[in-house]
Order: structure tokens, then sequence, then C-alpha cells
């Protein structure tokens, strides 16, 4: 029986090693990975570690996904409170234009980060900690479907390219937390049943 094989790279920087080779090795192990038959390559999402060189995995897939021609290639994960969901949205529709089904969309909570270095990403104190996650994953998946409700605020926007759909959504954990906390809310009995509809549909590695 053959087992698919994934890789995940952190773009490692070894002693005496620049941070830019760090990163074209990642592209050069990629390409081995493919030769050798692996399945996926996935890149992580770290800032402001001396040690690791991956901090942008959106550029670091689709310069791995135009040098390889068949393996997956994905993030692992994008640190979703770090970003917009829209600008997350954005940018896996237009890899996936360019890529069709050769990308995936890990998905994270932790900020990959130090706290000093995650106030930076988030540009304040009480987005640190991860309690609107639920609420941030439905509002990417909304946004990428074009299905928010009518009463949300960005119900009017289109994720452009608009004629491809998200890459395969892959998380851990989380997906449980997402599930236990929404249904905890008391906003919204109908929103948590909704994104309790979403997550059925996210693959959970």
């Amino acid at each position: 029986m053959n087992i698919p094989l994934s890789a995940l790279d952190l773009s490692p920087i070894s002693a005496g090693q620049g941070d830019a080779r760090a990163v074209r090795d990642t592209v050069e192990l990629a390409q081995l990975a493919e030769r050798l038959g692996y399945h996926r390559y996935w890149v992580a999402e770290h800032h402001n570690i001396p040690s690791v060189a991956s901090t942008a995995p959106e550029i670091m897939i689709g310069q791995i996904a135009a040098r390889t021609s068949g393996i997956r290639v994905g993030s692992g994960g994008i640190m979703l409170p770090n970003h917009a969901p829209l600008r997350v949205a954005e940018t896996f529709h237009v890899l996936e234009a360019l890529y069709p089904g050769r990308i995936d969309l890990g998905i994270g909570r932790a900020p990959g980060t130090d706290q000093l270095t995650a106030l930076a990403l988030r540009r304040s104190k009480e987005r640190l900690g991860a309690a609107d996650f639920p609420a941030q994953l439905s509002e990417l998946i909304g946004l990428s479907s074009g299905q928010l409700p009518e009463s949300h605020p960005f119900a009017g926007i289109k994720v452009i390219p608009a004629d491809v759909t998200l890459p395969p959504i892959w998380g851990r954990l989380w997906a449980r937390v997402c599930l236990r906390t929404s249904h905890q809310s008391r906003r919204s009995a109908v929103g948590a049943r909704r994104l309790s509809i979403e997550l059925s549909s996210i693959a959970v590695a």
C-alpha cells in the first residue's frame, strides 16, 4: 500500500547560512520532494524568529507551485488572526486561479511569534487573543463563497477572481474549538448552526 507523504517546511536558517539562502533552499527542497513522489509540500508562517525564514507563506506557495508541476502546495498554516479574512480569501483565490487543483489552505490560530511581534501584526492588544477566530473563519468562508448574511457589514464585497473557489481548508484541533465557542455564544444560535455546517466541509488534518 502506498502512503502519500507530505512535508512541512519552516525554511530553517542554519548556522553560518544567510537568511535568503534558506528561502531559496525551500524552493529547491520542494522540487526534490516532487521528484521523490511526495504528495504535498506545505510552508509555515512564523515571524521574528532568527532561525526561521518562513515569514510569507503565500509568496512561497506561488514560487514553489511555479517551479513544480504536480505536487500540491499549501500553507501550514496561515495564522488567520494575523490577517484580514478578505486578504486571505483574495490571495488564495489568485493562487487557485494560477495553479488550479494544486493549492491547500492550512489555517492556524496562534500568532507564530512572540507577543510584541504579534502586536505589530495585529495592531491592537484586544486582538492578541484568538477569541474572534471562529468569526474570522466564518467571514473568510462567507466572503469566498459570496454567502455572507445580508446583515453582515461586508456582505456586498466580492472576492476576485470570482470564478474560482477557495482551495481546501485544513486545520487541526481548532475546528473543535470553533464549534464549542460558537455553540456557547449567546449572540446567535443561527450563526452557530451555520458555522457548524461550514466546518463540516473542512478537512481536519
